[in-house]
C-alpha cells in the first residue's frame, strides 16, 4: 500500500442533510492536499479510528482548517466538537460479511427489516466497533453496533454483503441525540455550549481570569420548543456525568424526604464531577414561596437554594433548569451565582421550521413535489413538537390512502408522502404556542371582501410588506405598526376585513372578545390580557384582533369603572413592551371611536386609525356580486341598477339582502312546486323588505 498525505483538522458540526449518512465535508484545497475526490473514503484518526466518505464543503468553512462531521462519526472517532483529528486517504474494500448488534431491546429483526437495513446502510463506510444509526420504517431510530467485518479494516456494504444480526449487547432502548438533531436553535445551542462545555474542558482558564464560570442555566419557553431535547443532546455530546431529574418526582409527602432526595442528587453530581444536573419542569419544585401554602414546597426551595450556593467544585457541576412558566419560579433562584444565564427557547422562525422539517422528513418517502420551504412558510407559530406531529400525521394520511388497496395478509405497497397529505394533516394540527386562544384560522378570502380597494391596499403594505421584503423596509426604516384601529358604522366590514387580512398574510390570528377578559376577581382580567400578549409573542408573527374594543377601553373620564381603568393601564403597558419586539400587531375594531380613551392613540399604540365608510356604488355592486355567486340566478340581473337602489346600505345589509332573495324564491318554489330562479323582480322585492325593516328599527339611512 502506498503512502498517503496526512492533514490535521478541527471538528465542526455536520450539515443537516449529511446526518447519519457516513459523510464528512472539508475544503477543496484540503481534499487536493490529501489526493481525494468527491465520494472517496478517508480514514479519521481520533481516540479511535473510523472512516467516512468525503465531500467538498460549502462556503460556511471556506478557507478554515475545519472538517464537518455529524454526531455519529464524532462518537465513532471518540472526538468532541472543536477537537482535532488526523485525516488520511484510505483504501476501501467490499464487505463479504458484517455482524450487527442493536442497542434497542425491543427491536426484533424481521426479513423485511433486514432488507430495509441493508438498503439504508448500503454505501456507508464502516470499521469494526463503529456505530450506525438508522431510521427503520415502523420503529424509531435504531443504533447498530458493527461487531465485526470480513475482511477487517474499512469496508463498504453492498448488495452482495451478508448481514448477520446478533443478539443485543446493550440494554439501552434510546438513540443518542446529537446537535444535528436540533433544528432552528443554532444561536441558543451556541450560547449553551459556551456555558456548559468551556468550564468542563478548560477549568484552568477561568482561574487565570480570576472569576468563577457560570454554574446554572435556565431554559424557558413554550412547551415543545426543544428544551429537554437540548439537554439530551448536551448529555450525548459531552463526557460529563448526566443526571436527569423530573421536577415532580422530587416531591414526597413525608417530612424531610424531598430535601433528602435533592441532597442525594447534588452529592452524586459532586462525587462524579464533572457533572450536569438537568432539572425538567423546575417550576414544580421551586415555585414562588409567597404564593405557596404548603410547608414542603417552601423547604424544598430553601434546600435547593442552599445547595446551589454550596457547590464547592464550581464549574465542574452545572445545573440546567427548564420551565415553560418562568414567572412562577422563586425570584431568589433567578440571580447571578445560582442561575447565571436565562436563555429563551422560543418558537422557530421560517428558516428554523425548514430545518426541523428536514430533520423529521429525513427518512420519510417524500414525493418529489413536496415543497418543504412552502410548508415552513405556512406553519407560523409551530414549535418543534408541532412540526414532528405534522410529519407523523402526514405519514398517517398517506398510509390511510394506501390501506384500502392492501389485501388481507398482503404486503404494504411502496408509497410516498405528498404535498396534499401535508395540507390535509395541517387541518388536524394546531400551533401549541397559541392553542389556548386560537379558535381556528381565519377562512375569509381576500376576494370575499367587496369594495374597500384603497383600504385593502393600505393593509397589505402595513402588514404583508415587512414579511415579504424586509430588506427594502429596513432601507426605508419601515416596520409594521404596533396597533391598527378599524372604525366605521356597524356592518361596514371591519371584522370581515380583519379576518381576511389574517388569512391573506398567513400569520397566526388570535381573536379576543370582551368575555375573554371578564372576571369577578381582582387582577384576573389584567393577568389574562398579559397572558394573551405573551402567547402572541411566542407565536410571532401574529395578529391580535380585539373586536368591539370599546367594551374594554372606554375613556376613563366618561365613567368610574375600576376594571376598565386597570385594563387600559395593562393594555398601555403591553403596547409599550412591544416597542422593541417585531412580529406582533394589535388589530382592533369599533363603531364607537369616541368612547375609546385618547391615551391609546399616541405613537407606539394605535398608530393607524382606518375608517371604513359606507360602500359607494362600485363597492355595493362588488359586494352584491360576491354574495350572489352561489344563488340560482337568471342570466339578466342588472347589478348596477341594484347598487343604485341600495344606497346607504352597509355590507352586512347587502349580505342580508341576498339572503332575503333566497327566502322569497324558496317560498315561491314551495307554494308552486316549481323551481324558481332569482330574477330582478325578486331582488327589488327584497330591497323593499330590507328598507321597511330599517325604518321599523329606527335606523336613519346613511348614518351610523
Amino acid at each position: 500500500m502506498g503512502e498517503f498525505n496526512i492533514i490535521k483538522l478541527k471538528v465542526k458540526e455536520g450539515l443537516l442533510e449529511d446526518s447519519r449518512k457516513g459523510i464528512v465535508r472539508m475544503n477543496r484545497e484540503d481534499m487536493e492536499q490529501l489526493g481525494v475526490d468527491t465520494g472517496d473514503t478517508i480514514k479519521i484518526k481520533g481516540k479511535r479510528d473510523t472512516s467516512a466518505k468525503v465531500y467538498p464543503s460549502f462556503n460556511d468553512i471556506y478557507g478554515m482548517p475545519f472538517i464537518q462531521m455529524d454526531g455519529t462519526i464524532r462518537r465513532n472517532s471518540g472526538i468532541k466538537l472543536n477537537e482535532s483529528v488526523t485525516i488520511t486517504k484510505t483504501e476501501i474494500k467490499t464487505a463479504r460479511r458484517v455482524a450487527l448488534s442493536t442497542t434497542n431491546i425491543f427491536f426484533k429483526c424481521t426479513e423485511d427489516d433486514e432488507k430495509e437495513v441493508k438498503n439504508l446502510i448500503r454505501g456507508i463506510p464502516v470499521i469494526s466497533g463503529d456505530e450506525v444509526t438508522l431510521m427503520i420504517f415502523g420503529h424509531n431510530e435504531i443504533v447498530f453496533h458493527v461487531s465485526g467485518t470480513a475482511p477487517s479494516g474499512p469496508v463498504v456494504i453492498k448488495e452482495e454483503t451478508d448481514l448477520i444480526f446478533m443478539e443485543s449487547e446493550f440494554s439501552s432502548s434510546k438513540a443518542r441525540v446529537t446537535y444535528e438533531d436540533i433544528g432552528g436553535l443554532n444561536q441558543e445551542i451556541k450560547r449553551i455550549r459556551e456555558i456548559v462545555e468551556l468550564p468542563l474542558k478548560y477549568p484552568d482558564a477561568f482561574r487565570k481570569l480570576g472569576f468563577e464560570p457560570p454554574k446554572g442555566i435556565l431554559l424557558y419557553g413554550p412547551p415543545g420548543t426543544g428544551k429537554t431535547l437540548i439537554a439530551r443532546a448536551i448529555a450525548s455530546e459531552t463526557e460529563a456525568h448526566f443526571i436527569h431529574v423530573n421536577g415532580p418526582e422530587i416531591m414526597n409527602k413525608f417530612y424531610g424526604e424531598s430535601e433528602a432526595k435533592i441532597r442525594e442528587i447534588f452529592k452524586e453530581a459532586k462525587s462524579k464531577a464533572p457533572s450536569i444536573i438537568f432539572m425538567d419542569e423546575i417550576d414544580s419544585i421551586a415555585p414562588k414561596r409567597e404564593f405557596v401554602h404548603g410547608e414542603v414546597e417552601k423547604r424544598v426551595v430553601a434546600q435547593f437554594l442552599a445547595l446551589m450556593d454550596g457547590l464547592e467544585s464550581r464549574g465542574q457541576v452545572i445545573v440546567i433548569g427548564a420551565t415553560n412558566i418562568l414567572d412562577s419560579l422563586d425570584p431568589a433562584l433567578r440571580r447571578p451565582g445560582r442561575f447565571d444565564k436565562e436563555i429563551a427557547i422560543l418558537p422557530p422562525n421560517k428558516e428554523g421550521r425548514l430545518n426541523i422539517l428536514k430533520i423529521h422528513t429525513n427518512s420519510m418517502p417524500l414525493h418529489e413535489k413536496v415543497n418543504l420551504r412552502e410548508l415552513a412558510r405556512i406553519t407560523y407559530g409551530f414549535v418543534g413538537s408541532d412540526i414532528s406531529a405534522l410529519c407523523k400525521e402526514a405519514g398517517m394520511v398517506a398510509l390511510r390512502n394506501v390501506l384500502p388497496k392492501i389485501e388481507t395478509g398482503g404486503n404494504i405497497p411502496p408509497f410516498k408522502v405528498t404535498m396534499e397529505n401535508f395540507i390535509e394533516a395541517l387541518k388536524e394540527i394546531e400551533p401549541s404556542s397559541a392553542r389556548e386562544y386560537v379558535t381556528e384560522s381565519p377562512d375569509v378570502k381576500w376576494e370575499e371582501v367587496g369594495g374597500l380597494d384603497e383600504i385593502k391596499e393600505t393593509m397589505k403594505i402595513l402588514l404583508e410588506f415587512p414579511l415579504i421584503d424586509p430588506k427594502l423596509c429596513k432601507e426605508y426604516n419601515f416596520r409594521s405598526p404596533k396597533g391598527i384601529l378599524l372604525t366605521g358604522p356597524s356592518g361596514s366590514g371591519k371584522t370581515l376585513l380583519a379576518k381576511a387580512i389574517g388569512n391573506y398574510v398567513k400569520e397566526n390570528f388570535i381573536t379576543i372578545s370582551g368575555l375573554t377578559l371578564s372576571s369577578h376577581w381582582m387582577g384576573e382580567s389584567e393577568k389574562v390580557l398579559h397572558d394573551i400578549f405573551v402567547k402572541a409573542k411566542q407565536s410571532a408573527p401574529c395578529i391580535l384582533f380585539f373586536d368591539e374594543i370599546d367594551a374594554i377601553t372606554r375613556s376613563r373620564s366618561n365613567e368610574a369603572n375600576n376594571l376598565t381603568d386597570m385594563l387600559i393601564s395593562q393594555l398601555i403597558y403591553e403596547f409599550d413592551k412591544l416597542r422593541d419586539f417585531d412580529g406582533v400587531t394589535v388589530l382592533a375594531a369599533t363603531n364607537r371611536i369616541n368612547l375609546i380613551d385618547s391615551v391609546l392613540f399616541r405613537e407606539g399604540r394605535f398608530e393607524y386609525v382606518i375608517e371604513l365608510k359606507l360602500p359607494d356604488i362600485y363597492g355595493r355592486e362588488s359586494i352584491l356580486k360576491i354574495h350572489a355567486q352561489r344563488l340560482p340566478l337568471t342570466g339578466s340581473i342588472d347589478f348596477r341598477q341594484l347598487a343604485e337602489s341600495t344606497e346607504g346600505m352597509t355590507g352586512a345589509e347587502l349580505a342580508n339582502l341576498c339572503h332575503r332573495t333566497s327566502f322569497i324564491a324558496i317560498t315561491r318554489a314551495m307554494k308552486t312546486g316549481l323551481k324558481v330562479k332569482i330574477d330582478q323582480e325578486i331582488f327589488n322585492q327584497a330591497i323593499t323588505k330590507v328598507n321597511s325593516e330599517k325604518n321599523l328599527k329606527g335606523v336613519r339611512t346613511g348614518k351610523s
